[in-house]
């Protein structure tokens, strides 16, 4: 809106200048003198005006944010378990039998037997006669009419003899009779049993995470407008040529430097 007030006011002020040169004279005639007074003296000189324009912009605000990222993975895992292990064995079962053995041995036996020996002794045969007196006579030996004569004696003599009997001993024998008997024989392993279990294997990921700003941005615009600037001639240096807007004037002292204005200000050309 401001740069149209700017445009429109400078339309007008080209409509409402003056015409040199022109007017309602007829050419070849000559105007009549008229009593002059100090005549007034315009140039045109361009100023810079400011504006502002808003920009619309959609910016990226990107942030570096930490995801926690999963894959399922799989790692080995054991317990102990335990089993049984049998295996047949054969071991062996002994008994004892008792066998009869026998073997022929010789024994003494007494025989028993009768025999008649006969042995010789020697005896003294004397002659005698009494001796004594009254009931004390007994008789007595003849001194040198003794002799030794041989008496032969045979008799029966048991007799016993040993002789060797042949005979069988026969006796029970211990024997230790022994057999192979299958058995099971078992003992207790421990075996590690193991598996794969999956398990969540998680690490921080580094990932830009984005989002869209919509912002208008206030952008300060310049150009160049021209403007009239007059003096009487009397005074030309001290004119001062104001520029309106709302009741506020900026005024420029040095007619051939440019009238800067602030942003938003109008300017207004007086005649």
């Amino acid at each position: 809106m401001k740069i149209l007030l700017v445009v429109v006011s400078l339309i007008s002020l080209s409509s409402s200048a003056p015409q040199y040169g022109g007017g309602n004279s007829s050419p070849g005639r000559a105007p009549a003198p008229v009593q002059s007074s100090p005549q007034v003296a315009c140039r045109t000189e361009y100023a810079e005006v400011w504006d502002t324009e808003y920009v619309e912009t959609e910016t990226q605000d990107c942030q570096t944010v930490q995801v926690k990222q999963c894959n399922t993975a799989y790692k080995k895992q054991c317990v102990p378990k335990q089993r049984q292990d049998c295996q047949t064995v054969y071991k062996p079962v002994c008994k004892t039998e008792y066998q009869q053995q026998c073997s022929q041995k010789f024994r003494d036996e007494t025989e028993y037997y009768t025999e008649t020996e006969c042995n010789t002794d020697y005896k003294e045969d004397c002659e005698y006669h009494w001796e004594g007196t009254g009931n004390n006579k007994v008789w007595a030996p003849i001194q040198g009419t003794c002799k030794n004569n041989a008496y032969d004696k045979c008799g029966d003599v048991k007799k016993e003899k040993l002789r060797q009997v042949p005979y069988n001993d026969c006796q029970d024998v211990p024997n230790q009779v022994c057999n192979d008997v299958p058995s099971q024989e078992c003992r207790t392993v421990t075996e590690q049993s193991c598996s794969q279990v999956p398990y969540q294997d998680c690490q921080n990921v580094p990932q830009q995470k984005c989002k869209a700003v919509h912002k208008k941005v206030p952008k300060r615009v310049s150009r160049r407008v021209p403007k009239k600037v007059c003096d009487d001639g009397a005074s030309y240096g001290n004119t001062r040529e104001t520029a309106s807007n709302g009741g506020v004037k900026i005024r420029s002292d040095d007619p051939g430097k440019p009238l800067k204005l602030k942003s938003g200000d109008a300017v207004n050309f007086g005649r």
